[in-house]
C-alpha cells in the first residue's frame, strides 16, 4: 500500500541531500525519518540512499526508483488540484504585466502562495515597461497591470486602481567607501563627474531627460534593463546608479557592505507608490482581485 508521506520523504531526502535538513524541514525528528525509510526500503527491496562525506545521495538502484516517486506525489498533488478547480468558485486564467523592480520583490512570494490556494488557475506573467503595461491594460490585453505611480498622479478613467500598500523612495548607490557615502544627500549635478549605469528604463530616462537639458550630459557607461545587473556593476567598482529603494531590499550586496546608499535629490526626490490596474470595476470575487489581495500580504 502506497505511503504518501513515506514518498515525501524520499523526495526531501532527495532534494536536501541530507537527511538531518530534510527532517528539519519536514518538521520531523531525524530517527522518525530514516526509521520511515528503512521501513520504504525493506517493503521495495533496495537501498535508497547511501551516505557520503558529499552527503545522502542516492545509491543507483535508488537512482532508478526515485523518479517514479517523484511521479506518483506530482499525481497526487494533480490530483488534489483537479479537485479543488471542481469545488473553488475561482475559475480562470490570469495575465500579468509587471515593472522588474516588483517582479524581483513582490512576486515570487504572492505568486507561490496563490498557487498553493489555486492550483487550477493558470498564471502568466511577463516584464514590461511602465508605458506599456499602461496600454496593455487599457487594451484588456492584460488582467492585471502592476506599476509605480507619483501621488495624486492620473490614469484613464477606464483603469481602476488597487493600492498595493508599499512605496519606495529613490537611493544614489554606490560602491563601498565611495566619498560620496560622506554626504547627507547628493544631487545630480555632484555625480556628473562619475560614470554612471543607467537602470534605462522610461521612467528613469524621463528625469534623466530633464536634468541633462538644462545641466549637461551625465557619464553613462552602461545601460541596462535588468535591475540585478545594475547592482553588480556598481559592487564591481564600475560607477554609481539611481535605483528605487525597494530594489535594495534583502539584497545581498547592500547586506555585505559591497554597495552602500544614499538619499539622493531632486528630481528623485519622491515617492512612488506600487499599483495593480485593472481594466474597469473588477467583482470583488473575481481572479485578478483576489491575486491583488496576495500581493498586498
Amino acid at each position: 500500500m502506497v505511503n504518501f508521506e513515506q514518498l515525501a520523504y524520499v523526495k526531501k531526502i532527495y532534494e536536501m541531500e541530507s537527511m538531518i535538513h530534510a527532517a528539519e524541514a519536514i518538521h520531523i525528528s531525524q530517527s522518525a525519518m530514516s526509521q520511515s525509510l528503512a521501513n520504504l526500503e525493506q517493503e521495495l527491496g533496495y537501498t535508497l540512499f547511501h551516505r557520503s562525506r558529499k552527503g545522502t545521495l542516492p545509491t543507483p538502484e535508488g537512482k532508478q526508483l526515485i523518479p517514479f516517486i517523484i511521479d506518483i506525489l506530482d499525481s497526487r498533488d494533480k490530483l488534489s488540484a483537479e479537485v479543488e478547480a471542481m469545488t473553488s468558485h475561482l475559475k480562470g486564467s490570469l495575465i500579468i504585466a509587471t515593472i522588474p523592480t516588483l517582479f524581483n520583490k513582490i512576486i515570487p512570494k504572492a505568486l507561490s502562495a496563490f498557487k498553493k490556494d489555486y492550483p487550477h488557475i493558470n498564471v502568466e506573467i511577463f516584464e514590461s515597461s511602465r508605458e506599456d503595461i499602461i496600454r496593455l491594460v487599457e487594451n484588456n490585453e492584460v488582467d492585471i497591470g502592476l506599476i509605480g505611480i507619483r501621488d495624486n498622479e492620473q490614469l484613464s478613467s477606464t483603469i481602476t486602481l488597487h493600492s498595493l500598500n508599499r512605496t519606495s523612495d529613490f537611493k544614489l548607490i554606490v560602491p563601498k567607501k565611495s566619498k560620496l557615502v560622506l554626504k547627507d544627500v547628493v544631487s545630480l549635478e555632484e555625480i556628473q563627474q562619475y560614470p554612471f549605469v543607467l537602470y534605462d528604463r522610461s521612467f528613469y530616462q524621463h528625469n534623466f531627460k530633464e536634468f541633462e537639458d538644462v545641466y549637461g550630459p551625465l557619464k553613462i557607461v552602461f545601460r541596462t534593463n535588468n535591475p540585478g545587473v545594475v547592482l553588480r556593476t556598481v559592487a564591481e567598482g564600475l560607477g554609481v546608479s539611481i535605483v528605487s529603494s525597494l530594489m535594495l531590499e534583502e539584497d545581498l550586496l547592500i547586506e555585505s557592505g559591497m554597495i552602500e546608499q544614499i538619499p539622493i535629490g531632486n528630481p528623485f526626490d519622491y515617492y512612488i507608490y506600487f499599483t495593480a490596474l485593472t481594466k474597469g470595476v473588477q467583482n470583488k470575487y473575481s481572479v485578478a482581485n483576489t491575486f491583488i489581495t496576495y500581493i498586498k500580504q
